[in-house]
């Protein structure tokens, strides 16, 4: 019953913290595949709203510089994300 028990152990791949190596099945079968995806989009949603919550804060700093502090910085002293459509 013990020797059983350990070549079932033997039989599980184990990664280098003795933890047990990933299922490739796990998460892909039909019956997730809505919650999957319902799980992505609200990830998107919040990364979009926390990318659009940072482009607004950066553009409001940039338009409170001065039009000659703006010229002296260039392109380099404009926010990297593009400029917020939705101003509200």
């Amino acid at each position: 019953m013990v020797e059983e028990a350990r070549e079932e152990e033997e039989g599980i791949k184990r990664g280098p913290k003795g933890g047990k190596k990933h299922r490739p099945g796990r998460d892909h079968d039909s019956k997730s595949h809505g919650p999957k995806k319902n799980r992505f989009r609200e990830r998107m949603r919040k990364r979009n709203i926390a990318r659009t919550k940072e482009a607004r804060r950066l553009w409001a700093e940039y338009d409170r510089l001065s039009e000659e502090q703006q010229k002296l910085l260039g392109t380099k002293g404009m926010p990297k994300l593009p400029r917020p459509k939705d101003e509200d």
